[in-house]
């Protein structure tokens, strides 16, 4: 019975140390399926233990069982293409490259879960294994392992693991109960009660608190290995604007869908002073992409069907707000939303999408704030080489007020003052912008298509301290009849993004109408640079207004922790607990030899003795005499080599006692009491000395003798 429970301890502690990995995936089997490896790993190398089969051939069992598991889920799961076989090896060899450079959630297909399911199976065959050998106590060390290993995977995901933890310290608390020697199940659910305590006391009183000042996250192994998808050479999109303008009766998609909305093709974040850029890499990811970091509080669903026309290259236009795309392979870049297709568009190319559409208030927007974080400071960075008059053309268009204000009167100044033409010059850059916000018509300033439109409240607004960012898409397109929409070249526009605190990436429009008949801008002078007219909802500040640099300030800077805080709090936890183990022990011991009773000194000496024989692997047998304890103790110390004579034959009296106490109620004097607990705490001091290994090392460590009787 005994061995029974200790396999299904074993099991649970490994089901539930690897369950912090299922934080990395979308919603599938994968929360069932390592319960079920566990169990299988546990009830193989167990069954072949009880056939008295060798530790060796005993795991050899386990692995075949492991193998033919795999072959079996494969015919179940999404695989690649190379037979049954060959597609199980390489998800074998493979799976943990898939999960660190793949996108959160992950699918759950063979590539993705062979390594947390082998790493579960392995796990619980080596705990049972280990539970036959002469340690047993050290099954507790795979789930351990495993636990950490899966914490260290899923890296900083939001997700907490409080419920496996709780699980597997029970598991591991009766494992440690039913392996503890001669301990019944009513001593081992206490074990499970006050490890369980111990543990629950430690997290709340002391990790809480030191947890609560480290702003650092764990570190994220994906950061450091490179996604197998690099984004291909090709044309930058933005350049395309203008011959798209030019041309504009192309058909590049056809869409269905419930609800016609824009369709953001490539976001551009970073801005090197001569082009905007996209996002070098992307990570292979499932149908469930990544839920936003910021979600807006109402959405609109919107469903659309896009078949590819004339479009080419490697970026898949979306909805914002996409959650599920389906029916191709893609890649996506988590900061800036990008979504990617290995194989690059073509002709016929189809695919379905599922968003949820953000939307705001006008109340929310007006309250919006600039982040504080320095992770967007990124978003702010203007290269050097800057027109000279770029930071005076910003504050002069945006104004004071909040900064969702600012950024409205910025892409209304930009609207107001210049002019839409599709045959104006090209170009993103300082000197394609200054060209543009200060130059007359007859250099080509003054006029644009939405290219130069939207880089340049990208550039202001990076110049008033703004995160921004560029955006690459097309409009809903020319209704074809129904729920038909036809995107054409003409349909392509650009647009910037200003990064709001809570809220997310929220975009503006500050190109104007295209002109009639794409009429040139005629006139001579530079243009203006002049205060912005205001409507009359902007002649003077709302209620909430704030001058410009309070309101920039924002909350205040989260700085980062000390780099050693988070490894502080990680050691914490075990640190209380070995103090509260020690103290425990030192407390109850002090008890049985300082107790009032002569009689419950001299029993409480024995039960330290005998504690003490068993920390050092020499349990004294249920059925053994106090004559015979006291034998084992002194063959446990006759040979050591430190030179001490007979330490046990101080004992020689101490047993008589024993059974004079214990069996014929005789009460000892106090001196017979002191010379008893004297005794026995010399003797247990030579036993550590003399006791091999870690064992003296570990000695008030250990929490076993807290539950032994």
């Amino acid at each position: 019975m005994r061995d029974l429970v200790a396999t299904g301890a074993a099991a649970t502690a490994c089901a539930a140390a690897a369950q912090p990995i299922t934080a990395s995936y979308a919603p599938g089997p994968l929360p069932i399926l390592l319960p079920v490896a566990a169990a299988g790993g546990a009830a193989l190398v167990a069954g072949a233990r009880a056939l008295r089969m060798p530790p060796a051939a005993a795991l050899l069992m386990g692995l075949a069982g492991l193998a033919a598991g795999l072959l079996a889920l494969a015919t179940w799961l999404p695989r690649t293409d190379g037979g049954l076989l060959g597609a199980t090896l390489t998800a074998v060899r493979g799976s943990g490259a898939r999960i660190l450079t793949s996108a959160t959630p992950l699918e759950s297909t063979m590539d993705t879960v062979a390594l947390p399911l082998c790493a579960t199976w392995l796990a619980a065959a080596t705990a049972v294994g280990l539970l036959h050998s002469r340690r047993p106590a050290s099954a507790t060390l795979p789930p351990v392992v495993l636990f950490l290993g899966m914490l260290i995977v899923v890296g900083p995901e939001p997700r907490p693991a409080y419920g496996p933890a709780v699980i597997l310290v029970g598991a591991l608390a009766l494992l440690l109960g039913v392996t503890s020697g001669y301990a019944g199940p009513r001593f081992a659910l206490l074990g499970t009660t006050i490890l369980a305590a111990l543990l629950t006391v430690a997290v709340v009183l002391v990790g809480s608190p030191m947890l609560a000042g480290v702003q650092r996250q764990p570190p994220d192994l994906r950061t450091y290995l490179q996604p197998p998808l690099r984004h291909a050479e090709q044309v930058n999109p933005l350049s395309l604007l203008s011959g798209w303008a030019a041309e504009p009766q192309r058909p590049l998609l056809e869409v269905r869908t419930n609800h016609p909305y824009r369709l953001r093709w490539v976001t551009l974040p970073d801005f090197t002073g001569i082009t905007w850029l996209p996002a070098p890499s992307y990570r292979a990811a499932g149908a469930l992409l990544p839920a936003a970091p910021d979600p807006a509080p109402r959405t609109v669903p919107v469903r659309q069907e896009v078949t590819v026309a004339g479009l080419t290259g490697t970026w898949l236009p979306v909805p914002d707000g996409t959650r599920e795309i389906h029916g191709i392979r893609i890649a996506v870049d988590r900061d800036s939303t990008t979504v990617a297709l290995p194989d690059g568009l073509t002709a016929g190319t189809r695919y379905t999408v599922e968003a949820g559409i953000p939307t705001w208030t006008p109340t929310e927007l007006a309250a919006a704030r600039l982040p504080s974080d320095p992770d967007y400071d990124r978003y702010r960075l203007l290269p050097p080489g800057w027109p000279a008059r770029l930071f005076e053309l910003a504050q002069l268009a945006a104004g004071t007020g909040t900064p969702h204000q600012q950024a409205v009167r910025l892409a209304d100044y930009l609207r107001r003052q210049y002019r839409f033409d599709p045959r104006a010059p090209g170009g993103n850059g300082y000197p394609s912008l200054d060209r543009f916000l200060t130059q007359p018509a007859s250099a080509g300033g003054g006029r644009g298509t939405s290219e130069q439109f939207a880089t340049a409240f990208a550039v202001l607004g990076r110049a008033l301290g703004m995160p921004t960012r560029v955006v690459v898409g097309f409009q809903p397109g020319q209704a074809l009849g129904g729920d038909r929409y036809l995107v054409r070249s003409g349909d392509a526009l650009a647009w910037p993004e200003v990064y709001f605190a809570g809220m997310g990436w929220i975009g503006f429009d500050p190109t104007p109408a295209a002109s009639v008949a794409g009429d040139q801008v005629v006139e001579e002078q530079p243009a203006p640079l002049t205060e912005p007219s205001r409507g009359p909802d902007e002649a003077t500040a709302l209620p909430d207004e704030e001058p410009l640099d309070e309101v920039r300030a924002g909350p205040g800077p989260v700085r980062p922790g000390s780099p050693l805080a988070p490894i502080g709090a990680g050691l914490a936890v075990p640190v209380v607990l070995a103090g509260l183990v020690v103290a425990l022990r030192l407390r109850r011991t002090a008890r049985r030899f300082g107790h009032a009773d002569p009689g419950r000194r001299v029993l409480g000496a024995w039960a330290e003795l005998c504690d003490g024989l068993r920390l050092a692997g020499r349990a004294p047998g249920p059925a053994l005499v106090a004559d015979e304890v006291a034998a084992l103790a002194r063959a446990a110390v006759a040979s050591g080599p430190d030179g001490v004579g007979d330490p046990a034959g101080r004992l020689a009296g101490l047993a008589g006692t024993v059974n004079a106490v214990a069996f014929a109620g005789v009460v000892p004097d106090r001196e017979t009491a002191t010379r008893a607990t004297a005794e026995v705490r010399a003797y247990l001091r030579i036993l550590r000395r003399r006791t091999g290994g870690f064992r003296p090392w570990t000695w008030w460590l250990d929490p076993r003798p807290l539950w032994w009787r």
